[in-house]
């Protein structure tokens, strides 16, 4: 049964604890990501804008935390947490994760809402189960903000790099009998997932790639450079009421709080486009000149293809084509928005027609489908679908991208393949399969960036990869 807003419900004004448990609801049925279901709810205005920076924080601090969280609250139920009725585990993973890591909301705050909306919902009773499991697990917290080096690893859920939430009892795998089990419940990845890292990367960088996993990744906004620098869009976002600062290289600008940035004046002005600058360093090493000419195969939304277009001058040709009509119908409305004129919109049927007709082609960018384990952190749901069928066949699609590619390309044309991703078997071993088969192709360069939270949001980086292949 469906017990979200939308239930007979339809265009009621919603608070930040609402909309995160409809938003989870909605990913629990297998629903689009999170983020499309949040800015939709912007977008039908039943989601305030005061409301929006709380409803992020629950929903991605849930399902980053999710193994962890459902772990904790399941040793306070008697049947166990798979028997908890769907819409009440939401419930308790909101209020659970307000009563951990949020020291601005009061614990008694966070029951008494969950408690309010299990009542709505479920009635008494659920409102009755919700209460007794939450006022549980606030018996049983030893100290909220315990020093990680001081705490028991068994007993502790890290909030950032200093403390951590120390319980009473143990409710996490033995760190060294269980390494993998402990850390796939210590930072909510999954167990094959942790084990398949192990055996990848080692112990110490699968230890860190989970911990990156953990962390709240600053917005990055990447000025648009034909109409202002970093610093002119700093000051600009802070006169509109948004707290922001400058990336640590002065570049782009870190948004720290404030309204939904779609609804800033600079955003309506095309002054920035949200963009990590890992995303950004496929485009960088192309080293694009004015007037070049460059295909943009997988353009999705474009947020790489308008990077390319400024950093042409918007002098040159950008065909970005992607298979799905819809997101290239969202990207001429942001090449619109930005004051591009350079990007032509072509669907993928249609791409090599077009192409031959082009006296000439000097880049491909082939930012290629990924299981997204370098954004882990960015798109926390992403980690939940990872495993080796999937990534046997992202790697068919990515080989068949490049092939095509590589059938457009002319002698002078470099290609650049670009994932957000760090597994081996999407980056290194796809361009090796691609140069045996073309020998005719080589590596130039590549780089591969891990995925790091800081204490300073400025230095977050998101993981990624990029390969540039030149015909000899």
């Amino acid at each position: 049964m469906d017990h979200g807003p939308e239930n007979g419900d339809h265009g009621r004004i919603l608070d930040a604890r609402e909309a995160a448990v409809f938003v989870l609801e909605q990913l629990e049925t297998s629903g689009p990501p999170a983020r499309e279901v949040m800015d939709r709810l912007v977008f039908q205005r039943r989601l305030p804008d005061r409301e929006f920076d709380l409803t992020m924080e629950l929903v991605m601090g849930v399902i980053r935390h999710r193994l962890t969280l459902a772990r904790l609250l399941g040793a306070f139920t008697e049947r166990g947490w798979k028997r908890v009725d769907h819409r009440l585990k939401q419930l308790l993973l909101v209020a659970a994760y307000q009563i951990i890591w949020l020291d601005g909301i009061p614990p008694f705050a966070a029951v008494n809402e969950a408690v309010k909306q299990a009542k709505t919902g479920t009635g008494v009773r659920g409102g009755g189960f919700v209460n007794a499991v939450l006022r549980q697990m606030i018996r049983q917290i030893e100290d909220r903000r315990m020093p990680l080096e001081q705490s028991d690893p068994a007993r502790s859920v890290p909030i950032d790099g200093r403390f951590c939430c120390q319980f009473k009892r143990v409710f996490l795998p033995d760190s060294a009998g269980q390494p993998v089990e402990y850390l796939a419940y210590l930072t909510s990845h999954p167990v094959a997932l942790v084990s398949h890292w192990v055996s990848v990367f080692g112990v110490e960088r699968t230890g860190e790639l989970c911990r990156a996993g953990t962390c709240r990744p600053p917005l990055f906004l990447r000025p648009n450079c034909l109409r202002t620098d970093a610093a002119r869009l700093l000051e600009r976002l802070r006169s509109e009421g948004y707290e922001a600062s400058l990336s640590s290289d002065g570049e782009m600008v870190v948004l720290l709080g404030g309204p939904p940035v779609i609804r800033a004046a600079a955003f309506a002005d095309g002054w920035f486009q949200p963009q990590d600058p890992t995303a950004m360093l496929p485009v960088r090493n192309m080293k694009l000149q004015r007037g070049q000419v460059v295909v943009d195969m997988c353009a999705g939304l474009g947020t790489k293809t308008t990077y390319m277009a400024e950093l042409i001058g918007d002098e040159g040709l950008i065909l970005a084509s992607d298979k799905d009509e819809y997101k290239l119908d969202a990207l001429r409305k942001n090449a619109r928005r930005l004051g591009l004129t350079s990007i032509r919109p072509t669907a993928l049927s249609d791409l090599a027609g077009v192409v031959k007709k082009i006296d000439r082609v000097d880049w491909i960018l082939v930012d290629v489908p990924c299981g997204n384990s370098g954004v882990f952190a960015r798109r926390p749901e992403a980690r939940y679908r990872m495993d080796e069928q999937l990534l046997s066949h992202l790697a068919d699609i990515q080989v068949r991208l490049l092939e095509q590619a590589e059938a457009l390309a002319s002698k002078s044309t470099g290609l650049m393949y670009s994932t957000c991703s760090v597994e081996p078997s999407e980056n290194e071993q796809i361009v090796a399969r691609f140069v045996q088969k073309h020998q005719h192709w080589r590596l130039r360069n590549s780089g591969r960036t891990w995925p790091r939270g800081m204490a300073d949001p400025a230095d977050w980086r998101d993981g990624g990869f990029w390969a540039h292949l030149v015909r000899e």
